[in-house]
């Protein structure tokens, strides 16, 4: 039995569904410790059904609301894997948190951080 594209993604409306985008971050592990030589590598995976529109990457210090490093990209895509290193030259030691959104095609939206420490 075929199936068309419309009958398997809803309506083909661009409203919510409610189905967040399944966003993991692959690395850096939480809690994990890089130096400022090596950089911060940043490796993501995001699938969704109505196609990744946005990515937000964010990195701060803990106690921090202002972000040393923040860039987006727009895959437009259903599976998206991005893996990047972030250049660490200008941080000082601590503790930091990476922030990754993933917004999809209906305005879903998953957010999730990670843990580092910068020696």
């Amino acid at each position: 039995m075929l199936t068309a594209c419309e009958d398997l993604f809803e309506d083909g409306s661009m409203q919510a569904d409610g189905s967040k985008p399944s966003l993991t971050i692959n690395n850096p592990s939480n809690n994990q410790s890089i130096s400022t030589t090596q950089g911060l590598r940043v490796n993501v995976t995001v699938v969704d059904k109505d196609l990744v529109k946005d990515l937000q990457f964010t990195v701060k210090g803990v106690n921090s609301e202002t972000a040393l490093v923040t860039f987006s990209k727009f895959p437009e895509r259903n599976v998206v894997e991005f893996d990047t290193t972030i250049a660490l030259n200008n941080v000082s030691p601590g503790e930091y948190k990476l922030q990754v959104a993933a917004t999809d095609k209906r305005t879903n939206l998953e957010q999730k951080e990670v843990l580092f420490t910068v020696k």
